[in-house]
């Protein structure tokens, strides 16, 4: 039943990962569901920021949006939800009377009630979103399990993220995820495949795996679900779509998904793999094992069973203890494993982790040394891109096809090599009609341009 409030109308502006785009897709669905609609912000009733907490410019982007929405909009109701929210509420609602709620990411689906309270209070004083009954403040609450409610969805068109799980336990010393979201919880996989199925029969073509960490999937439980398992499942669901399996730590990656991938074409040869560092040393100071010796055999091993192989990992420079030596030996790792697609992140010192107190010592890496280090590992890979890259020109692929160029006869997709906003597009050439956001269609791939491909297409609604 919907609930009756004099504020029906709602703007969401999502930011941070994708896992906190579902959440994002989760709140819209829970509103409508309300008998709220979604109106662009300069319309909307209230409009909810859910943030993103993870380092300090994810921190500031997300104040500075709430910010500029309470300038543009002095009288309406602005909430700050998500990441930042769940780990600072009191801080928040103290220190930023410019809002008028606060609400985390434990309890999703109460985000219409919440609304219905500020409404009857309104900024009388910053109104902060009680913690769920029966779980402690510090711990989110087992993620809500809303199978098919997601119709609006805020990925590019055809595709989807699918959270398999929230939470992590594995403990790095610089991370802040499990002050956020808690232990790791994997969700059940009936439910899983039975969303996954609800959107191939709604013409999804692209289903994304996302966890902190997928190779961790089912080790909080003991009924024996794991990551493999679950793929395993997923491609039994009839339909023509493929899975892209996003980020898996080194040391948990099932060597077994190589078999799978080469049973079922499906699921994309496409490896998100977060490395960090190649110093021993520092990575032990990170909390994470393996080294580079063991990081460069895993991805020899992968592009050995799997040609076609697209690679991409996360590092961070500046880590306390990064002397010059343990750049050195970073710099060589990347210049020896020349994956196809780089993320290099300069180290944010957040309170409450392990690492913190470290950054504050004579262990401490100067913020310009780590600038420095960070464009220097940019400007190697972008002749390591070149090179990865170039081995595709001339090849015929599938093309997602995800938006118009307005006035061109040009499409913007992306292929099996392409995770959805984080790498590189296919530039598409088209004559006569169109090709459908959200299809499927077969392109040859003519030059590449940077980290794009210009492509021309051969044939369309491949699938």
């Amino acid at each position: 039943m919907s609930r009756t409030t004099p504020q029906r109308s709602f703007h969401i502006e999502s930011l941070g990962c994708a896992k906190n785009q579902v959440d994002s897709e989760t709140i819209i669905s829970s509103l409508i569901a309300d008998g709220w609609h979604e109106s662009p912000s300069d319309e909307a009733d209230v409009i909810i920021v859910n943030s993103c907490g993870f380092i300090a410019p994810a921190k500031k982007e997300s104040i500075d949006t709430a910010f500029g929405f309470r300038t543009a909009y002095p009288g309406r109701t602005i909430v700050m939800a998500g990441c930042l929210s769940q780990r600072y509420a009191d801080d928040l609602a103290q220190q930023m009377p410019e809002l008028d709620g606060v609400f985390g990411n434990r309890d999703l689906a109460g985000i219409g009630a919440f609304l219905d309270l500020i409404a009857a209070n309104p900024r009388n004083p910053v109104s902060v979103a009680p913690p769920v009954a029966g779980v402690e403040a510090s711990e989110p609450s087992v993620m809500p399990e809303v199978v098919g409610d997601r119709r609006r969805l805020l990925s590019p068109a055809g595709s989807v993220y699918i959270k398999v799980a929230d939470g992590c336990d594995n403990s790095c010393a610089f991370c802040a995820i499990p002050l956020i979201r808690g232990r790791l919880r994997s969700r059940d996989p009936d439910v899983i495949v039975a969303e996954a199925r609800l959107f191939v029969s709604r013409g999804i073509k692209e289903i994304n795996l996302i966890a902190q960490d997928l190779g961790s999937y089912g080790r909080d439980t003991r009924d024996g679900r794991e990551i493999v398992s679950l793929i395993r499942r997923l491609l039994e669901i009839p339909g023509e779509f493929w899975i892209r399996p996003l980020y898996v730590y080194p040391e948990r990656f099932p060597k077994e998904l190589i078999r799978v991938m080469r049973d079922d074409d499906r699921v994309v040869p496409y490896f998100d793999i977060p490395i960090q560092h190649a110093s021993t040393r520092v990575l032990r100071s990170m909390g994470r094992p393996g080294d580079r010796n063991s990081h460069g055999e895993l991805i020899r091993w992968i592009r050995g069973e799997l040609p076609d192989a697209v690679v991409r990992t996360s590092l961070i420079v500046g880590f306390p203890g990064e002397d010059d030596e343990a750049f050195d030996e970073l710099r060589g790792f990347v210049a020896e494993a020349r994956v196809e697609w780089l993320g290099v992140f300069e180290y944010s010192s957040e309170e409450g982790t392990p690492a913190y107190r470290a950054s504050r010592g004579r262990s401490r890496v100067a913020k310009r040394v780590a600038k420095q280090r960070r464009t220097e590992l940019e400007n190697l890979q972008t002749e390591i891109v070149d090179e990865r890259l170039g081995r595709f020109v001339g090849r015929e692929i599938d093309v997602l096809v995800e938006e118009p160029v307005i006035g061109e006869s040009i499409v913007l997709g992306r292929g099996f090599m392409h995770a959805p906003e984080v790498d590189g597009a296919v530039v598409l050439r088209y004559a006569g009609e169109c090709p459908r956001p959200g299809s499927v269609v077969r392109a040859r791939i003519i030059r590449r341009t940077g980290v794009d491909f210009e492509a021309a297409l051969l044939t369309r609604e491949a699938s």
